[in-house]
């Protein structure tokens, strides 16, 4: 067995309550680290393959060029320390999706690591010890909150207690039969300088846990992506770009649409019948801006050869 092939979607963010804080300080426990919040899991995501070669070390590749990429890096450092082997560890992931804009890659690739390279080694992991070491790495690169809750589920995923597998409460909104999701993408924006102070992490978590209140209140898709958007308009996320994007999405035949936690994009939640109409809308009112059809929520697939 030399090659393992993992795919999955990646889980993208609608709304957030980032629960780090103990106190003024920030909490030192990964496993009580996350957020409360909600979102999607977008399909076709992130692949992942993984093969082990003679030689020492790790070369990660993203779309065929060579990357640094911290979420891969930790994960095969992680599992290092829960599985020993030998020979060089060559990463390449095919992702479908931007990165840097809140569609949760590198929980996604975080994960194709761990899953491939564990079966690679001998020491398979079920998917719940996956997310554990996902969660760990993604609080230990400050590239994600509870990204991970994203996996496994079909619908709209609610965090309603943070931390890892182990201390998580997630929950899901069924989702109507036959919708797409629909996402345009504008620019990156990096997930520490979007959240850098103490002050910073109050605010949000504040007026995250008022708008969580109100979805809970009537959990529906259409509820759901309206408290999103009013939370991303009172934390202070939307520029005039997501601006322009939530103008067109109001004139367009959807259930619902939010900006992606934290990134300047906005997904939307769409009946099948309409995407066509509205995909052509949107790339003709935003040419330079990539529209992206995805499906909310897929099985995690493993191969090995």
């Amino acid at each position: 067995m030399l090659k393992a092939v993992f795919e999955g979607p990646t889980p993208l963010s609608s709304i957030f309550s980032p629960k780090v804080l103990d106190g003024d300080k920030l909490r030192s426990d990964p496993d009580t680290i996350g957020a409360l919040g909600g979102g999607f899991s977008f399909f076709p995501g992130v692949k992942t393959v993984v093969e082990i070669v003679e030689g020492n070390g790790l070369s990660i590749e993203i779309n065929g060029e060579p990357a640094s990429f911290p979420p891969s890096e930790k994960a095969v450092e992680v599992l290092r320390e829960v599985a020993v082997f030998e020979g060089h560890v060559k990463v390449s992931h095919s992702i479908h999706v931007p990165i840097a804009m809140g569609f949760g890659t590198s929980a996604a690739a975080a994960l194709g690591v761990l899953m491939a390279l564990s079966r690679l080694v001998g020491r398979p992991l079920t998917l719940r010890e996956a997310l554990k070491h996902t969660h760990r790495v993604e609080v230990l690169c400050k590239t994600g909150l509870n990204s991970e809750a994203g996996f496994g589920h079909t619908g709209l995923v609610l965090v309603l207690k943070e931390g890892s597998p182990d201390h998580a409460v997630i929950d899901e909104i069924p989702l109507p039969p036959k919708t797409k999701l629909i996402a345009v993408a504008a620019e990156k924006t990096e997930t520490p300088e979007a959240i850098a102070s103490v002050e910073r992490l109050r605010q949000l978590e504040q007026i995250g846990d008022r708008y969580m209140d109100r979805i809970l209140r009537n959990p529906t898709p259409e509820n759901f992506l309206k408290q999103a958007r009013a939370f991303a308009y009172e934390a202070g996320f939307i520029d005039n770009t997501v601006h322009q994007i939530f103008d067109t999405f109001d004139k367009l035949p959807t259930i619902g649409y939010a900006q992606n936690m934290v990134g300047k994009a906005v997904h939307a939640i769409v009946y099948e019948e309409d995407a066509e109409k509205i995909v052509d809308m949107l790339k003709k009112k935003f040419p330079n801006y990539p529209v992206y059809v995805g499906e909310a929520g897929a099985s995690l697939l493993l191969t090995t050869e």
